[in-house]
């Protein structure tokens, strides 16, 4: 299945682990105003171009500099950024600023990743990712209008910073203390095109705002990928209701038999409740343990430890 349209999005539940200090998004300071407002110039010179088909060298050329414009402007508002087992040189967020490519839409950052990509590390200023978050609840993408504190639990975050073109969907929350000053959020999920499945989950992502910066973390987490039996169970009833609702779909009307569509129906529903098996179960596997350590030492290495 494709990633959805972006009026088109899913909230995960999750606890949220909120610090007051952070409850108000830090205020702009005159980088981030220079920032947002060198930002919204380069894209209205750009759509000027767009839609041109005479136009298209000079719009790839404009975009390319614009981004390399706003990375020297992003790296000098973040400052010195380094991660342990990342590379040094990060590409910058979003990967176009015209509109109708697949990153287009994505938030301003700095994107740290390890040689395959296996680990990411997103970074921005919380005025900068504030005024994004703004525009994309305009859009209407659910809980962005809550504010960004708030928007740590929602699954979409995680698919536009550190998605690589896949969409993330969280299975269950896990417990990270939060350092005085510090809003943090983790869960273990998984990063798919695919959003029908009874796949295990296999990635963790990480959240903390702290010191007027957002930064957001994800990698694999082998841990996770173990089969719950009684989740699969849940799966299987599902999968065999939806499978006899398409057999018999096939023997009568064909395309066209209403049979096709409940049978996704009861798919997604078997999806949605396996998931919600996860996070029933989770807390009572050997690997949750093994789990909030990494979680743990992923948000230290966010923090630079």
């Amino acid at each position: 299945m494709p990633l959805p349209a972006r009026s088109i999005f899913q909230q995960c539940a999750g606890a949220l682990l909120l610090v007051p200090l952070l409850a108000v998004p830090a205020a702009a300071g005159p980088g981030d105003d220079a920032y947002i407002a060198a930002r919204d110039r380069h894209v209205a010179e750009i759509a000027k171009l767009d839609g041109d088909p005479a136009k298209q060298d000079a719009l790839f050329a404009a975009d390319e500099a614009a981004r390399a414009d706003l990375l020297r402007k992003m790296s000098a508002l973040l400052g010195p950024l380094s991660f342990k087992g990342l590379e040094q040189t990060p590409t910058f967020s979003p990967g176009a600023l015209f509109q109708g490519d697949l990153g287009s839409g994505n938030p301003d950052g700095l994107l740290f990743s390890d040689a395959k990509g296996d680990a990411r590390i997103f970074v921005s200023t919380q005025p900068v990712f504030a005024d994004w978050l703004a525009r994309e609840a305009k859009l209407g993408v659910p809980g962005f209008d809550k504010g960004l504190p708030a928007a740590l639990s929602s699954d979409d975050l995680y698919t536009f910073t550190v998605g690589q073109d896949a969409a993330f969907r969280a299975y269950f929350t896990l417990p990270l203390p939060a350092p005085a000053g510090e809003t943090t959020y983790a869960a273990v999920g998984l990063f798919s095109q695919d959003d029908g499945t009874d796949a295990p989950p296999a990635d963790l992502v990480v959240a903390r705002l702290a010191g007027g910066r957002l930064t957001i973390g994800a990698e694999a987490a082998p841990e996770a990928k173990k089969a719950i039996a009684a989740c699969t169970q849940v799966w299987k009833r599902f999968a065999a209701k939806a499978n006899q609702l398409q057999a018999a779909a096939r023997k009568g009307k064909g395309v066209d038999d209403p049979r096709f569509e409940e049978a996704m129906q009861v798919s997604a529903d078997g999806t949605k409740a396996f998931r919600d098996c996860y996070a029933t179960e989770a807390a009572k596997q050997p690997f949750y343990a093994p789990l909030t350590a990494r979680a743990q030492a992923l948000a230290a290495k966010m923090r630079g430890n």
